[in-house]
């Protein structure tokens, strides 16, 4: 019978995400916090992040209110 392989209690193992990046475990970015705000404020629309040299430089939000006509 083989035996699971076991990691200590304080190791949490690495698990990369869908894209294939490893998670970053260091604090937002006060840009990064305004494209998780700008997310979660849109109900219907798009959200454009420039960025240049790793750095967000412009976030763009254009919304659409959808009118029911009854």
């Amino acid at each position: 019978m083989k035996e699971r392989a076991t990691l200590p209690q304080n190791k949490v193992p690495q698990v990369q995400n869908v894209a294939g990046i490893p998670p970053v475990n260091s604090p937002l970015s006060e840009h990064e916090r305004a494209v998780i705000a700008a997310l979660r404020d849109i109900a219907y629309g798009e959200i454009e992040v420039v960025v240049h040299n790793t750095r967000i430089v412009q976030i763009t939000r254009s919304q659409k209110f959808r009118f029911n006509d009854r």
